[in-house]
């Protein structure tokens, strides 16, 4: 019931934003009265919200108290104010310190739950780097990359991830199942009157979503593949659709040199970075771009789905509008990760969809630059 739910209010939110122009920046400083929806480059919530609150944008920063849920989508969320009820968010980054009345569900690249957070209900994560220093009067039911508890969990958890790492303050005190890619490990004095038993059938929950074993679990895991898609698409759609526009004309004629140059990119911009790390200059910099870069590769099936979709549009000549792009935009994904899980060929299909796709965005911005000098 709560996915449906997540899906409902996303799906609202996504309306709104298609309905209204994106802003810059919005300071929310008065006592909104009842539910409350924007979406902005960068939102600052400085007063209370009575209802739930629905935002998205680039910067999304809570300082007061939200009394019903909160839904976040967007670059990056920062929360300091209490939430009454659930918080259900998809960024690239979560910082939490707050207390949140019920459940935490996030999607995001990294999770980071300080000290002082209290969680009264469980905590759902999908992440690439989730660190835990609070305490979840729930349980826990991660997968990840790299995982850091070191707070208090006070029901029974399930941990999936490549590292999982247990802090000198970490307390469990229900029993947990876990996988990480060195098998069985110690929990020390994290376990109070409970245990911890490794479980591989976790590995298959956290390295794919699975066509081939198509039971409850994966078909949870492809909800929740739709659902993070679908937020992503509508973002990546709503910051860039120009940009997608114009570069859909540079597909004509020059699929291998997209390619050529989008190959130039893939393997040009790893060994730049790697040179720089090595003569140590401009390190700041460097891993800027190394975070940008490997947002790119991310990002990389449903930026091409979108550019793929404007080319039909121009190449067809249809009258598509911002949510039949974004939708066609989704089914492509969804073609593009089914055909990616072939084995060695998959690899090779993905290699090759994003190398054309940011080929043909660097060839639009030379054009666009071009014009620009002309004019």
């Amino acid at each position: 019931m709560k996915t449906i739910t997540f899906f409902l209010i996303v799906f609202c939110s996504a309306v709104a934003m298609s309905q209204t122009e994106n802003e810059g920046e919005i300071q929310i400083n008065q006592t909104q009265l009842d539910d409350t929806y924007r979406t902005g480059e960068t939102i600052a919530v400085n007063a209370a919200v009575q209802g739930d609150l629905v935002i998205a944008g680039g910067t999304l920063i809570v300082n007061d108290s939200i009394n019903g849920d909160l839904t976040a989508a967007g670059g990056e969320l920062i929360l300091n104010g209490y939430i009454a009820d659930d918080v259900r968010t998809a960024v690239g980054k979560a910082t939490i310190d707050s207390e949140i009345g019920d459940d935490l569900v996030i999607f995001g690249g990294e999770v980071i739950i300080a000290k002082n957070t209290v969680i009264h209900g469980n905590v759902k994560c999908y992440a690439g780097n989730v660190q835990i220093y609070g305490e979840v009067l729930g349980g826990l039911d991660i997968k990840g990359g790299d995982v850091l508890i070191d707070g208090n969990i006070r029901e029974a958890s399930k941990i999936a991830a490549e590292e999982i790492t247990i802090g000198t303050n970490a307390k469990f005190y229900k029993e947990v199942e876990y996988w990480h890619s060195e098998g069985e490990m110690d929990f020390k004095d994290a376990l109070v009157d409970t245990q911890a038993s490794f479980n591989e059938d976790l590995k298959g929950e956290q390295s794919q979503l699975s066509l081939t074993n198509f039971g409850t679990n994966s078909i949870k895991l492809w909800i929740f593949y739709l659902l993070s898609a679908l937020v992503a698409i509508l973002f990546l759609h709503a910051l860039f659709r120009n940009a997608f526009a114009n570069t859909a004309h540079e597909f004509e004629g020059n699929w291998l040199k997209s390619f050529g140059f989008g190959l130039l990119y893939l393997i040009g911009v790893p060994l730049v970075i790697i040179i720089a790390l090595f003569i140590a200059i401009g390190i700041p910099l460097t891993l800027f771009v190394t975070a940008i870069f490997i947002f790119s590769l991310l990002f990389g099936h449903y930026i091409a789905a979108l550019l793929l979709v404007y080319y039909l549009k121009y190449k067809k000549d249809k009258q598509w509008g911002f949510w039949s792009i974004t939708l066609l935009a989704l089914l492509v994904t969804v073609l593009l990760r089914l055909l990616t899980m072939i084995p060695y060929a998959g690899i090779a299909l993905s290699i090759v969809v994003i190398a054309i796709t940011y080929g043909a965005l660097t060839l639009g911005a030379f054009r666009s630059k071009k014009d620009l000098i002309k004019n």
